[in-house]
């Protein structure tokens, strides 16, 4: 057993060299994009303590099977984007599925260390049903306050953050439409990463 992050260092780095070499192996020896395994390993995750993101287990225990499937099953797509504009991508949605998470990523260009806000390019990500239902990410309370650290995430814009999930239970199969909206892009164009995930049952870990 171990903990902290003399622990999970390794793990994380052994799974990502895993994933590695498996997106080598399906694109003829091609690198894969970091940006895309680092969305991968996020969007994978088993969800713990608080439902969705929170400040304890972040986006969950590390899944690297489910990531896997990721990259097999090509279940990610690229795209670049500047100001004001919006593109979208189209997923089917199969039966059974439990849960499905979308999550879009990018690395953002780096910020200066006097701005009151880090992130410099923002993102927008918003998921519709066909039924025209629509669902935003998960946000949480940025406040330094432990009151609302330990407050469960809830959904929204979200204005700070380069990586943003929305999570959809027990989604209807058929069609569903990924809208990105370049809200905010002075360094532009900006590439991102869009993966999704579609959990069918719970996850039981054995020790």
């Amino acid at each position: 057993t171990g903990s902290g992050s003399s622990a999970a260092a390794p793990v994380v780095a052994g799974a990502l060299a895993q994933l590695y070499q498996a997106y080598r192996s399906f694109n003829n020896g091609e690198n894969p994009p970091s940006a895309l395994l680092k969305a991968a390993l996020l969007n994978s995750a088993v969800d713990l303590g608080n439902k969705g993101p929170d400040y304890s287990y972040g986006w969950g225990r590390l899944h690297t099977a489910r990531a896997f499937e990721i990259i097999d099953n090509n279940n990610w797509t690229a795209g670049s984007i500047e100001q004001n504009e919006q593109e979208q991508a189209q997923i089917f949605v199969p039966a059974g599925v439990a849960q499905l998470n979308v999550m879009l990523y990018w690395h953002d260009k780096e910020g200066s260390p006097l701005s009151a806000q880090s992130i410099v390019n923002n993102l927008d990500l918003q998921v519709t049903d066909q039924n025209n239902s629509t669902y935003l990410p998960w946000v949480l309370n940025p406040s330094p306050n432990a009151q609302f650290l330990d407050l469960p995430a809830t959904t929204g814009v979200d204005y700070i953050n380069n990586v943003e999930q929305v999570s959809i239970d027990q989604p209807t199969s058929g069609l569903f439409s990924i809208d990105v909206t370049g809200s905010q892009v002075p360094v532009g164009p900006q590439n991102y990463f869009i993966v999704y995930t579609f959990i069918y049952d719970e996850i039981k870990i054995v020790y």
